[in-house]
């Protein structure tokens, strides 16, 4: 029964690899220039574990590259484009911490209870 999952296991690593070579090598004949395919993440299975192709979904995921073109950006644009608690205007995340258990109920941000000084005995 082992050998037989083993040689499952071998023939379906076999056609993957198979199936990435012919992908390959269609990747790198010249493209059509009406047609812009978008890469296709295949994730394999084997004996019930996933491997999923990270590589792939975060070259996906990685926003895409602005061209540089024409004037370079004032510094009021430059400000304009920075993370809202970079300027120092509202957060959503930093107010709801902030605020605690008080977020949407008082405009009292939440304390602790001042500590009680106990004397030494």
């Amino acid at each position: 029964m082992k050998m037989r999952r083993d040689g499952i296991a071998t023939i379906v690593c076999l056609l993957l690899a198979t199936g990435a070579h012919a992908q390959g090598s269609r990747a790198a004949a010249p493209a059509n220039a009406g047609s812009a395919t978008k890469p296709v993440c295949v994730d394999a299975e084997v004996d019930g574990k996933r491997a999923l192709s990270y590589d792939c979904l975060s070259q996906q995921l990685k926003p895409k590259a602005e061209p540089q073109a024409g004037a370079s950006q004032t510094d009021s644009e430059r400000l304009s484009k920075q993370p809202s608690n970079r300027l120092g205007t509202f957060n959503l995340s930093t107010e709801q911490n902030r605020f605690g258990s008080n977020w949407g109920r008082s405009v009292t941000p939440q304390r602790p209870d001042a500590p009680v000084a106990v004397p030494p005995k």
